[in-house]
């Protein structure tokens, strides 16, 4: 099963979404997923082949969208900085009717419902932006009795249930063009969240663009590439515990978050975030290590496009046939010489090869041409 991790950046509140929408704190037994109660009928993302994910412009921020008649439903979820570290989820009616949302939090121990938070296991857990229209409780039969119209108004009556089996919908009516924004929240005290001063998803998205621009840039004219680089990059910067994600980030020149990373990691974690691979890579090494994802994908990718070995720097160990004939650029990739930018363009079949490298460094580019080297700082060559 695919999960992406949401999260706001110095933050540690976490969680993991899955293909179908369905949202799990990391800290947290219980997940939160999503009904659609339209005109036609109840629309469970689970079991509809309609329900298609994207990640907004390549950052985490996850919109899965599913249809209902005339539209969609978007739900999208993202974390944001403030009391408690919000998980935002919103969903959106962008359809001409209005439809019910029914909130499904599954796998707690207890539960009750004060106005419009919902506690699960003694923690402020979900926020509404008003309380719930109607709903439904219970170990097992909650989807029925939502489904066939017997979700109840009135009272909440808290439960408990050792097992953590306990089911609660919570249903939220949600007027055409028109979005519903709530909050997994994991505090357990402090002042009251006030949804009005949450950013929107597209928000979200831009400051993370923003944050990802600050490392190295790397620019393909393959756009389904940029935007795996990108999640690839969201992802390292949100997983800074984590060995591999740490050698990505200090790859990538996001040195503050690598800096921060190492300190967290055991000795042993530190001696296995500092190999490299002793071969530099190819494009069907990038190519198996993109199906995995993640800091896997970007430690190859950045070997295969500067590498530091015997005394040399190499760039583009392999040129991949996608990018023949369109523009190539890294911008301040770190090494231990230094940082090295680089930028290839076109004159009919040969590369225009543009360099800027640290003063003493000798640099290859056996991808573009294997018998060229050069121990000039800076220059061009036309290769080939």
């Amino acid at each position: 099963m695919v999960q992406t991790l949401v999260g706001a950046l110095g933050h540690r509140h976490r969680a993991l979404v899955d293909e179908r929408g369905r949202v799990a704190p990391t800290d947290a037994t219980w997940e939160l997923g999503w009904w659609i109660g339209a005109e036609d009928r109840w629309h469970v993302p689970e079991r509809e082949a309609s329900v298609r994910q994207t990640l907004i412009d390549g950052t985490p921020v996850v919109q899965t969208a599913m249809r209902v008649p005339s539209g969609d439903a978007l739900h999208r979820v993202y974390g944001v900085a403030g009391d408690g570290d919000p998980i935002v989820v919103e969903v959106e009616n962008a359809s001409p009717a209005p439809f019910v949302v029914a909130l499904v939090a599954s796998g707690a121990s207890a539960i009750t419902l004060d106005g419009a938070e919902v506690f699960l296991d003694g923690r402020s857990a979900v926020v509404s932006p008003r309380p719930p229209s109607r709903w439904s409780c219970g170990v097992g039969g909650v989807e029925l009795e939502v489904m066939s119209g017997g979700a109840q108004t009135g009272a909440f009556r808290p439960m408990r249930d050792r097992g953590a089996r306990i089911e609660a919908a919570f249903l939220h009516p949600v007027p055409h063009r028109a979005t519903v924004r709530l909050v997994l929240s994991g505090r357990r005290a402090g002042a009251p969240i006030d949804l009005a001063t949450i950013p929107d998803a597209d928000s979200v998205a831009r400051g993370w663009q923003r944050q990802i621009d600050r490392g190295t840039r790397f620019e393909v004219a393959d756009e389904s590439l940029m935007t795996a680089v990108r999640c690839a990059l969201g992802a390292a910067l949100l997983s800074t515990a984590e060995p591999r994600a740490v050698a990505a980030l200090e790859d990538w020149g996001f040195d503050d978050e690598a800096t921060a990373g190492w300190a967290m990691l055991t000795w042993r974690q530190r001696r296995a975030a500092a190999r490299r691979s002793p071969h530099q890579m190819s494009w069907s090494d990038v190519t198996a290590a993109r199906a995995e994802g993640g800091a896997p994908f970007l430690l190859a990718l950045r070997s295969l496009l500067v590498y530091d070995a015997d005394g040399a720097t190499s760039i583009l160990a392999e040129l991949p046939n996608e990018w023949r004939g369109g523009p190539i650029d890294l911008r301040g990739a770190p090494t231990r010489h230094g940082p090295v930018s680089f930028s290839v363009r076109w004159h009919g079949e040969r590369a225009a090869l543009l360099w800027e490298v640290p003063t003493g460094v000798a640099l290859r580019a056996p991808g573009l041409d294997p018998e060229w080297s050069t121990t000039e700082p800076t220059g061009e060559a036309l290769l080939g």
